[in-house]
């Protein structure tokens, strides 16, 4: 048997032979690991790639031969051209600590010699090398594949940003990403991180060697104070699949983490508004000399470390003579693997409408320090503006008549007017009539409408989760857009983001929950009493997984303008059953 399967080889070699003239010719060693404990394995392999299959051993400089060597071959057709390889696979191990150099193996090929390049391998004694906890814990469920996920740090107040890093590690040749799951985020509010297409790279645990990717970075926000879990995240991998086999399908999931979020300390200065982190506040008007009923722009500009995103606009007393407007907020933020940064600025454009002093005081804001673990309030300078009085002056100008002589109109007498006159019967008058009451009545109408309209109005603006509800569809149109945007430029990244964004926001808004509580539980929840709630679900449930494989992984089950599509639809039927 073993005189057949070596023919079979020769014949495979001689034929692929004959297609790879011209090919590459490669000759490497390479092994699993390069640090190991006293006692452990490195698997050493030499591959000889179109070059036949005469090659030497290499000196292992010290280092002890405990299995092998086991052959193998490999063939590669690609366009019609053939690569054949050929491999040599030892097993050794070291007995004592120390550093041991792999010598150059050397092959003969086309009457000239190529060689490898030497390794280096450490031997260190036993349980003397430090691990990664979580990759410890993935290493033991699978040796080759695993994935975890790792906090910058396991203890935070509420409102202080933590890193989550979601990390694979490998030992396949080859590897597919087909199920992407992400985590479930309860108690959240994450912001995601944009991470740099690097691939691969090495990285050894416990002694053995992996390629490792990062497969996806966020930052997360605590919203409440005590224990809070972030689920496992669930993969998909196809691992060896080549042109003669169909490879072999791998589930994985990784570690779940607890993490201890601590409430902010009580006394709460009264404008906190809950900025945590390293903040710095500045104030200032574009001028301070102005006529009256000129418009003045004063910036407040928020910088540093912290939940920028979540900051709102600190509140001005402005005096009865200036009017405000609402504050345009301009953002300057930066989201990277160090945190969120950078500023956000509030834009009040203020108008004085009578001439005069007018000193509005400094601009002062709270936040938690992150640094002293305290509370801290900064202020601006003070804001004066002067304004003088507008064109033609504030004072009301009263036009009087000029003196002059009697003029006489033409006649002493005047004529008898005659024709219409104008003239109605006597006893009838405008008090009274229906005219009359029409005219008092219509006042007091329109203001008591004026009342109920405003008194629905603070209802509707002090029922935060009906505004939510109402906003919804209107928030997830401007995010399609964007979307829409997107895939008629290109940026496929930008797409999917905007498109999950849309989903997540406007299924959060709808029905008043997190982002991190958007998950096909809580869907089936809320859409399983709607007409066609079954179908509902299950269309959200897809289109928001299939957003998120496509973001973080290099495959699409369809087209992105039909994906557009189906996400447009999905929000029309939900608001059409919603009102059902």
């Amino acid at each position: 048997m073993q005189r057949m399967t070596r023919l079979l080889l020769l014949i495979a070699l001689f034929i692929g032979a004959l297609r790879v003239h011209g090919q590459e010719i490669s000759f490497t060693a390479s092994v699993d690991r390069k640090s190991i404990a006293v006692g452990e394995h490195v698997r050493l392999t030499l591959t000889l790639t179109n070059g036949g299959d005469r090659f030497s051993s290499p000196d292992l400089g010290g280092l002890v031969v405990v299995g092998g060597p086991s052959y193998g071959s490999n063939m590669v057709s690609t366009n019609g051209r053939m690569s054949v390889s050929v491999s040599r696979t030892w097993l050794i191990t070291g007995t004592t600590p120390g550093k041991y150099t792999i010598g150059a193996a050397k092959a003969s090929v086309g009457g000239g010699t190529i060689q490898t390049e030497p390794i280096v391998i450490e031997v260190v004694k036993a349980g003397t090398r430090p691990s990664d906890a979580n990759a410890t814990q993935g290493q033991r469920s699978d040796p080759n594949l695993f994935v975890t996920i790792s906090l910058s740090k396991n203890k935070a107040y509420v409102g202080e940003q933590v890193v989550a890093t979601y990390t694979l590690y490998n030992r396949y040749a080859a590897l597919e990403l087909t199920k992407f799951e992400l985590p479930k985020l309860s108690g959240f509010w994450s912001e995601e991180i944009e991470v740099p297409d690097n691939g691969w790279s090495e990285q050894v645990v416990n002694g053995i060697g992996y390629r490792v990717a990062v497969l996806k970075k966020q930052l997360l926000f605590p919203q409440r104070g005590g224990k809070l879990r972030i689920e496992p995240l669930e993969l998909t991998c196809i691992v060896n699949r080549s042109f003669f086999n169909r490879g072999t399908s791998i589930d994985l999931r990784s570690n779940a983490l607890d993490f201890n979020a601590v409430a902010l300390p009580p006394n709460a200065p009264a404008d906190f508004n809950g900025a945590v982190g390293e903040l710095e506040l500045s104030a200032l008007a574009d001028r301070s000399s102005v006529k009256a009923n000129e418009a003045i722009e004063i910036t407040v500009r928020v910088a540093g470390r912290s939940n920028l995103k979540l900051l709102d606009a600190p509140a001005l007393d402005f005096p009865g003579d200036i009017e405000a407007y609402d504050p345009k907020v301009v953002d300057k933020i930066s989201v990277n693997a160090s945190g969120m940064s950078g500023s956000r600025e509030f834009q009040y454009t203020v108008i004085p409408r009578h001439d005069g002093h007018f000193d509005l005081g400094a601009v002062t804001f709270s936040y938690f320090d992150t640094r002293s673990n305290t509370y801290r309030t900064v202020s601006s300078a003070p804001i004066v503006i002067d304004a003088a009085p507008g064109e033609g002056g504030t004072a009301a100008n009263v036009q009087r008549p000029s003196k002059s002589d009697v003029v006489t109109l033409g006649e002493d007498v005047r004529y008898i007017r005659t024709g219409d006159l104008g003239l109605r019967p006597k006893g009838h008058f405008l008090f009274g009539s229906l005219a009359w009451f029409a005219g008092m009545g219509t006042p007091a109408l329109a203001f008591l409408l004026f009342l109920g309209w405003h008194r629905k109005r603070q209802r509707d603006l002090g029922d935060v989760e009906g505004m939510r509800r109402k906003r919804a569809d209107g928030v997830a149109r401007k995010r399609l857009r964007e979307a829409e945007q997107a895939l008629q430029q290109g940026a496929r990244q930008d797409f999917y983001t905007s498109l999950s964004k849309a989903l997540h926001g406007y299924l959060s808004d709808k029905f008043n929950l997190g982002v991190a509580a958007v998950n096909p539980n809580e869907m089936e929840r809320r859409l399983g009493g709607l007409p066609d709630g079954a179908e509902l679900v299950e269309s959200c449930t897809r289109l928001l997984s299939t957003c998120d494989m496509a973001r973080f992984a290099p495959m699409e089950d369809k087209p992105k303008r039909e994906l557009y599509d189906e996400a447009a639809q999905l929000i029309q039927r939900i608001e059409r059953s919603a009102r059902a």
